[in-house]
């Protein structure tokens, strides 16, 4: 059997200064992967781009409507098209337009309701407005958008002015956003968040726009993941996604998204990085490394992506006899990434 994880977020933070977390940190079954792996280091890859490869989508397709297909609750409406109106924060640094996703703001169900209400009230002509989860808003529509617009993940943390959106009908999506921004920036629900000490959603970001359909045929028969996209991947893809959090023998090639570091490593908040790393090595290495000396698995890959590389590690079971192989730690890994090329004056 072949399993094949997907970790973001495992390489802390790609260019930070100084001794990796993990250096004081034992992780004995991690380490003894590490030391009978095979590593590479790849150009960089979104996590969205390696599940849509493992699920055989080899063509654009709606995130939106991937991602709000695996929210909880009912099903996205059928017909139309779907956009992600996902709520940020706006802030200036000097004179730069900077962005933050939600995943900072602690946004309340509350909050969300209430916002989504007056939404739906002002701005009915776009479309219907939409939050399963506080943090994750969509709006459908009855027309096609035409621009291109940019995935939330690239403009996080950076200048706006260079994401805006591209090709066709880009006023009419610039004005809309402008508008949200102005009703936003006034609404009690920000009103209070200011009182209160906390940062206003005062934005939205729209993306993921794409065609409803995609062939695909998936190298995999199990895929174990909880993140919204990665569960409507599954549905496009004829799959039953396993969403439970612990690793269980797979029966067939499998795939697992174990993203509970991400979160951690996006705000640099170590202790819980720290604290899901022990869980990792806990309720997945250490029963994975068993079942690769029981011959249960076959073999193991581990892909870790971030902003500036894609790690690949690949385990066989074949070659745990090779007994002079010593463990090798997880800094010490990421310590051989390739580093960025200075340019010659």
């Amino acid at each position: 059997m072949q399993l094949e994880l997907i970790i973001p977020g495992l390489s802390w933070l790609a260019a930070a200064p100084g001794r990796h977390p993990a250096n004081a940190q034992p992780l004995p079954a991690l380490a003894t992967l590490l030391g009978f792996a095979r590593s590479r280091w790849a150009e960089p890859a979104s996590t969205e781009t390696l599940l849509a490869d493992a699920l055989g989508v080899t063509s654009k397709v709606s995130h939106a409507l991937l991602r709000r297909s695996g929210e909880p609750g009912p099903s996205p409406a059928v017909g139309g098209h779907w956009l992600c109106c996902d709520p940020v924060h706006l802030h200036f640094a000097r004179d730069t337009l900077l962005l933050a996703d939600a995943s900072g703001l602690v946004i309340t169900r509350q909050e969300a309701d209430t916002l989504m209400t007056g939404l739906n009230d002002t701005f009915a002509d776009i479309g219907h407005f939409e939050a399963p989860a506080p943090d994750r808003w969509y709006v459908h529509l009855a027309e096609q958008p035409l621009p291109r617009f940019h995935p939330l993940a690239d403009v996080n943390g950076r200048p706006v002015q260079l994401f805006l959106p591209e090709g066709e009908d880009i006023s009419r999506w610039a004005r809309l956003s402008n508008e949200i921004e102005v009703w936003l920036f006034s609404h009690p629900v920000n009103t209070a968040r200011e009182e209160a000490g906390q940062r206003k959603i005062n934005g939205i970001w729209l993306w993921g726009a794409g065609p409803r359909q995609a062939p695909c045929t998936p190298r995999i028969s199990r895929l174990q993941a909880s993140q919204p996209y990665a569960l409507g991947l599954a549905h496009l893809a004829g799959l039953t996604p396993d969403t439970s959090s612990t690793y269980a023998t797979p029966t067939g090639p499998a795939l697992a998204l174990l993203d509970t570091l991400q979160r951690p490593a996006l705000h640099h908040d170590k202790d819980a990085w720290l604290h899901q790393l022990v869980q990792l090595e806990t309720h997945w290495f250490t029963p994975l490394l068993a079942d690769l000396k029981a011959r249960r698995l076959n073999s193991v890959r581990i892909r870790v992506p971030d902003d500036r590389h894609l790690l690949e590690v690949d385990i066989a079971a074949s070659g745990l006899w090779k007994f002079w192989r010593k463990p090798q730690t997880l800094d010490a890994l990421l310590a051989t990434a390739p580093q960025p090329q200075s340019s010659t004056p």
